[in-house]
């Protein structure tokens, strides 16, 4: 009997010692695991007006005195602040981490005018917006040069900017990295490829059904791309291993740094953006020559930003410095598919630039 009692109040005090912690949000767990305490560190999430818009920004590190490293997410409209709990602090130990919502993206989207920004938003306008805020970090964080990584259709912006403002940048690494030629038709071919290999009657009659793809002139509906990128998921081109985005597209519900509101829009955001996008049509030629460090770090499965087309676009442009990385088992986001390897390049491979 005091064997038994002994148990139970044993099991009283645990839970008594449990309760207090487990009655916390998921989301407060998160925001408390990823505080900086460093003397020196920087934690900031706040407005800033960037070519005459007020865009919301993430500065997070544990040394102001570590180089900065601006990330340009995808989509378009597609933001990496409500994901980047779950991969992005390792970085901060090295980087000042920026990630930015690009106009009307993300936490934007609350207070966008949509009369107003239909008239603004552009390819090239993206790419002021990015410039303005190149130099507000500059000058806010007082360093000379920072780093820019692009992903994905961030990686169309950020290629631009290489070529065009190399005295302001350490160095360049495209992630999901957009590239010249016909990588709609590359993904395509591979996507029967891969369905033919694996006997799947599914994909072949659902891509089959497609041709001709893509659109000689370049009109694809974006059904039939939408279609396509459901296979290239299917196929390990998305998330290797996990045959859709939803777990990436869950993340955010435990964004320390997105109110319910924010995640809620979202889809909604990402949507009508990408619309008023994607209708504008192709941002023109892509940059081959290069006066700083050109840093390609690709998932081999990419069905998305496709490996080969990135490869051949590597091989051909000229930079004083040009690596191609390569994730072994990671489709088109290798920061979350093999996030160790990616820290440890990002580290050995990157920062040096810096230097």
């Amino acid at each position: 009997m005091k064997i038994l009692f002994s148990l139970l109040l044993f099991s009283c005090l645990v839970f008594a010692l449990i309760l207090p912690v487990s009655g916390q949000e998921p989301v407060d767990l998160i925001r408390d695991l990823r505080k900086i305490h460093t003397p020196n560190g920087i934690e900031v999430l706040e407005q800033v007006e960037l070519n005459g818009s007020k865009q919301w920004i993430s500065i997070r590190g544990k040394d102001k005195s570590n180089p900065v490293l601006l990330v340009l997410h995808g989509g378009p409209a597609s933001p990496l602040m409500p994901v980047s709990w779950a991969y992005q602090s390792p970085w901060e130990d090295y980087f000042t981490v920026v990630n930015w919502d690009q106009r009307a993206a993300g936490k934007n989207w609350m207070n966008t005018d949509t009369t107003l920004v239909a008239e603004q938003l552009e390819f090239r306008t993206l790419i002021r917006d990015a410039y303005y805020l190149v130099d507000h970090l500059r000058e806010r964080l007082q360093q000379e040069k920072i780093f820019l990584m692009g992903y994905s259709y961030g990686s169309g912006i950020g290629i631009r900017m290489a070529a065009r403002i190399p005295d302001k940048l350490h160095a360049y690494i495209g992630m999901g990295q957009m590239a010249p030629g016909k990588p709609e038709q590359v993904i395509y071919n591979r996507l029967l490829d891969l369905a033919k290999e694996a006997q799947h009657v599914e994909a072949l009659r659902e891509l089959e059904a497609l041709a001709p793809y893509p659109a000689a002139d370049g009109a694809t509906p974006m059904k039939k791309i939408i279609t396509v990128r459901k296979w290239a998921r299917y196929f390990n081109g998305g998330w290797y291993g996990k045959q859709d985005f939803k777990l990436f597209f869950s993340l955010p519900e435990l964004s320390p740094d997105y109110s319910p509101e924010e995640i809620q829009s979202l889809d909604v955001s990402t949507a009508w953006i990408t619309r008023k996008i994607l209708a504008q049509g192709g941002a023109g030629d892509f940059p081959m020559d290069f006066r700083i460090p050109v840093v390609m770090m690709m998932g081999m499965h990419d069905l998305h930003t496709p490996y080969e087309s990135v490869v051949n676009y590597w091989e051909q442009l000229s930079a004083p410095n040009k690596q191609l990385i390569t994730f072994d088992y990671s489709g088109h986001m290798p920061f979350l598919e093999e996030p160790g390897k990616f820290l440890v390049e990002l580290v050995n491979k990157v920062r040096p630039l810096a230097d």
